[in-house]
């Protein structure tokens, strides 16, 4: 179940969440007088927030691709029904220069639906894929191979 609530309360729980409210853009895509739908870091801040490890060459390309994310992703969200879920492995990847998620952010998200495994990429951004991407490719064949075989 996902309680969005009203607008005053949402923008005060993604200022909990996200940090610094004043970094991002709100999407209304219900109107003004709804909850908004969408969030997305403002574009003089994406270098800074999302891609400060990222080649710059990534960084133009992945600025002008960027779209909103939908506000759900980061509201409470709880987990009702069948434990089936808690069934899957998961594993969490943390990104230790990560200007958008802090190490407390992260670590908060790990305490709230706890991992099998927790990985690091002590030298990525936001964005491993861009910052780091061999790094990050070797780490995901390290946790498919230890789902694979546990």
């Amino acid at each position: 179940m996902i309680n969005i609530g009203n607008s005053a309360s949402t923008n005060e729980h993604l200022s909990k969440q996200l940090g610094d409210a004043n970094a991002y853009e709100l999407i209304y895509g219900l109107g003004l007088d709804q909850p908004p739908t969408g969030i997305i870091v403002k574009p003089e801040l994406r270098r800074q927030l999302l891609y400060n490890e990222s080649p710059v060459e990534d960084f133009t390309l992945a600025s002008m691709l960027l779209r909103p994310s939908p506000v759900r992703a980061f509201m409470d969200v709880t987990q009702e029904g069948s434990c089936d879920v808690n069934s899957v492995p998961r594993v969490f990847i943390r990104t230790m220069k990560d200007n958008l998620f802090k190490q407390e952010n992260q670590e908060k998200m790990i305490k709230q639906w706890p991992p099998s495994k927790v990985f690091a990429i002590h030298e990525s951004d936001h964005c491993p894929f861009f910052s780091t991407p061999d790094v990050l490719f070797a780490l995901l064949l390290e946790v498919a191979n230890s789902i694979k075989n546990p």
